[in-house]
């Protein structure tokens, strides 16, 4: 394994899609997210936070990065993912805009 990359112990990422639908929408999730990599570091278990912008601006992409599933579980039922989220308690992990992954390279 080269400097770059290494095997690792698998991590647990999830990638939100969330489609714009206005420049005005677009600026009010980036401010909103603005703060999220500083308030996350109180979650155990969080490790990265990355907010992605597609190349054409139709949709963000939002991606966070746990130590394993479980603590992501643990923060969607926390009372930080609700403040977080307007008040909705659980994201729905069924959601065709979520995707999540088991990080094995990095």
């Amino acid at each position: 394994m080269d400097k770059m990359h290494k095997e690792l112990d698998t991590m647990y990422q999830v990638n939100n899609k969330i489609t714009i639908i206005s420049e005005e929408q677009a600026q009010h999730l980036r401010e909103r997210f603005m703060k999220a990599p500083q308030s996350m570091k109180e979650v155990p278990g969080f490790i990265s936070f990355r907010l992605l912008r597609a190349e054409d601006g139709s949709h963000f992409i939002v991606e966070t990065t746990f130590t394993d599933k479980e603590a992501f579980q643990q923060w969607t039922a926390s009372d930080h993912f609700q403040q977080a989220h307007g008040g909705k308690r659980k994201q729905n992990s069924s959601s065709d805009n979520l995707a999540a992954y088991d990080i094995i390279i990095a």
